[in-house]
């Protein structure tokens, strides 16, 4: 009876300590007049020892009835020039996206200078919202990107399982 119940004891404790992890990695909110941003870093940094680590966000905004989203991609320093190409006044460049093992080119685009930010490009909302639907749907994202601080391609790995319930806790971010 002894053995039964430390062995229930030991599960209980191996549940209560790795039930955190099993929701996903921590998805960082925030609220800045009426524009709610949800963020999750990648797993690990793509520098060891160093903190390089990426970071994809979901903003949503409610702009009168309308509501916007913009899918944010932060490789956590520079990317390679060669990366990049002309997209208007803006920079852009074509990241491999893997989604639910499905490997497709994406194209972002950013405005900062030095380029350390970039927003996917969806040619309309009802686009944008194809592509967020598809990161809600899987547990994981992997990017593929190279930085400049190595220059060796990387791969970038997110766990989005937590995003899905946090997204569907702001009205901000509701899918019509």
């Amino acid at each position: 009876m002894k053995t039964v119940r430390a062995i229930l004891l030991s599960g209980a404790i191996a549940c209560a300590f790795w039930s955190p992890n099993l929701l996903g990695q921590d998805v960082h909110v925030t609220s800045d007049n009426g524009v709610i941003t949800l963020s999750v870093m990648a797993q690990k940094p793509y520098v060891s020892g160093q903190a390089k680590t990426p970071v994809l966000s979901v903003v949503c905004q409610q702009k009168g009835k309308k509501i916007a989203h913009a899918i944010t991609f932060s490789p956590g320093g520079v990317l390679t020039q060669q990366d990049y190409s002309s997209y208007g006044k803006s920079s852009s460049l074509v990241l491999k996206v893997t989604i639910g093992g499905n490997k497709q080119l994406t194209t972002w685009v950013s405005q900062d200078n030095p380029f350390q930010s970039f927003d996917y490009v969806g040619k309309t909302e009802p686009e944008r919202i194809q592509f967020l639907q598809a990161l809600l749907s899987v547990p994981t994202v992997s990017i593929d990107f190279t930085p400049f601080l190595t220059g060796i391609p990387t791969s970038s790995t997110f766990d989005l399982t937590g995003l899905r319930t946090e997204f569907n806790k702001h009205p901000e971010c509701a899918m019509k």
